[in-house]
């Protein structure tokens, strides 16, 4: 097949990096898509050879089934939960994402800084402060927080966006200590299990991948003895088990907790009976957010771009 034949759609077009799009017409045919229904995506896509994909919508087997002649997807993102893998490679697909991508993923700082925005809007109460100020209030005695200074922060993984992290507590004067199956060289206080982490910290921060061994990782099991901590989630929805995180909460165990994610997140079923957004609709101290870390104009511009030039190189083989 000539590359100048092949067809490609992006899926979600909107604020899409001019420049990727402009590489890819050189040697694709580019379909540019705002697609918001599973039935139009199903549509469009029936042809393609090549999706590159955001997270508005998961690409299972129906999906790929399909799209008879899709040879490849690309996502600019490191997870790929979003993606049935095992079976597109199955079928002879290749997946091109961000996955592994260490030097490039540490110019990124964009979900590390959606971290310290988590950690400070649910240690301050801002959007419960705000929302009384909306309503005509100007009582600050129910919104009092913590100070950041002197704090512990125990990050579980001290990886890419866990060692960004790090470095923004140092600019709060905080103490770090960290967990990490791997074996690496650091100033931080290293602990040998997330126990002794967790019992140590008084804000706990995620940042470990999800894979099968890493599924429901963060468990009830883990906080005996700790210090009811703040704990913070920008990984993915699954690397902790959600109904414990709740119980926690609900029994005073958790200070408060936030996450950009949730599982099985496109689902809006599974949103709405999800056993965190009941605790967050009954004013508990829990903010959610819809996946928004990597997603900053900057960045994802810098990762599409990315991803077109992994792809270019690859089609060139």
């Amino acid at each position: 097949m000539k590359t100048g034949t092949m067809k490609l759609l992006i899926t979600e077009a909107e604020h899409f990096s001019a420049k990727a799009i402009a590489d890819l017409k050189q040697q694709v045919e580019v379909r540019i898509g705002n697609i918001q229904t599973r039935e139009e995506l199903l549509s469009k896509s029936a042809d393609c050879e090549v999706l590159f994909i955001r997270l508005g919508f998961a690409m299972d087997r129906e999906i790929i089934d399909n799209a008879k002649n899709l040879k490849c997807i690309l996502t600019a993102t490191t997870g790929l939960d979003h993606i049935d893998v095992n079976y597109f490679e199955s079928r002879g697909g290749k997946v091109i994402s961000l996955k592994n991508e260490v030097e490039f993923l540490g110019s990124i700082p964009s979900t590390a800084e959606h971290t310290w925005g988590l950690i400070l809007t649910l240690l301050r109460k801002i959007p419960s402060a705000f929302q009384h100020v909306k309503q005509g209030g100007w009582d600050r005695n129910p919104f009092k927080g913590n100070n950041l200074k002197g704090k512990k922060l125990g990050i579980l993984g001290l990886g890419r966006v866990g060692k960004q992290v790090a470095r923004f507590a140092e600019a709060f004067d905080m103490e770090v200590g960290f967990y990490d199956t791997k074996s690496i060289a650091s100033n931080y206080l290293k602990f040998d299990t997330p126990e002794a982490l967790f019992q140590w910290a008084e804000i706990i921060t995620i940042h470990i991948p999800l894979s099968e061994e890493n599924t429901n990782f963060v468990k009830k099991s883990m906080f005996e003895n700790t210090k009811s901590p703040f704990i913070i989630n920008t990984s993915r929805g699954a690397v902790w088990n959600e109904n414990d995180m709740a119980m926690l909460l609900k029994e005073g165990k958790l200070s408060g907790l936030a996450t950009d994610v949730i599982v099985h997140e496109l689902d809006s079923d599974n949103r709405n009976s999800n056993p965190m957004m009941a605790l967050a609709n009954q004013n508990y101290n829990v903010i959610i957010t819809p996946h928004i870390a990597g997603a900053t104009f900057e960045s994802m511009s810098m990762t599409e771009e990315f991803i077109t030039q992994k792809f270019l190189e690859q089609l060139k083989k």
